[in-house]
């Protein structure tokens, strides 16, 4: 895999991780992510995790408010940037975080993890196939993998008004493209949606998200979530 420079990663800067401090829209999302991860956690994994891998984790954040709930299952993160993996380290001296690429886990094939989350990841990656293997590797034998992505379509207008910069990411896949790929790896889908209506967030927005899904108007929402399971 020929990566030249962070830019073939889409990595998120530190001025990014200070900005989700005040930032409401990216507050939310970052709130509105772990949700979902919580959540799907829960659903799908039967027993409580003993170990888990976030992949591309930023300054920490999410994996944190995770390890709250899971107070004694081993936490670990990957990041690429090296400003943000110390930020990570320093904040929650509780986790475990790498600086790495998330893109070439041969390094963790000898640990093995109960699940794997890749939140805002999949569409900053240059192969995503690739990516999507290497994380079997490192799941236990039903251990889950948790994706979540924009919307193709949203993120496309995002961009054009200027809300994202052209050259942050690779392929924006939908969810037909992320369960291709699940497929491919030899894993198997187990629950797939779209959610995120409001990029702040709004009153009864779970409600109003149900309802659109039954009204057959996932279109509206922004964001997708894909949770696969090793065999």
């Amino acid at each position: 895999m020929n990566i030249k420079n962070k830019k073939d990663h889409g990595v998120l800067s530190l001025d990014y991780a200070e900005r989700r401090n005040t930032n409401k829209a990216l507050k939310y999302r970052l709130w509105r992510r772990t949700h979902e991860v919580k959540s799907s956690i829960k659903k799908f994994l039967p027993n409580k995790p003993s170990s888990i891998i976030d992949l591309g984790t930023a300054e920490g954040k999410m994996l944190n408010d995770i390890n709250k709930i899971y107070p004694e299952c081993k936490c670990v993160g990957v990041e690429y940037d090296k400003e943000l993996a110390s930020l990570a380290t320093s904040l929650f001296p509780n986790l475990k975080i790498y600086q790495g690429d998330v893109q070439k886990l041969n390094e963790y094939n000898k640990e093995k993890f109960d699940v794997a989350i890749a939140t805002a990841v999949i569409e900053h990656v240059l192969e995503p196939q690739t990516f999507i293997n290497e994380v079997k590797k490192i799941l236990n034998p039903n251990g889950i993998l948790i994706i979540t992505a924009p919307d193709p379509f949203w993120e496309f207008i995002a961009s054009k008004v200027g809300h994202l910069d052209d050259d942050q990411h690779h392929e924006v896949p939908n969810i037909k493209r992320i369960k291709e790929l699940i497929h491919k790896s030899g894993m198997v889908v187990l629950h797939s949606k779209k959610f995120m209506l409001s990029p702040i967030g709004m009153p009864g927005e779970f409600i109003i998200e149900n309802l659109l899904r039954k009204l057959k108007l996932n279109f509206l929402m922004a964001n997708q979530l894909v949770v696969a399971k090793n065999n």
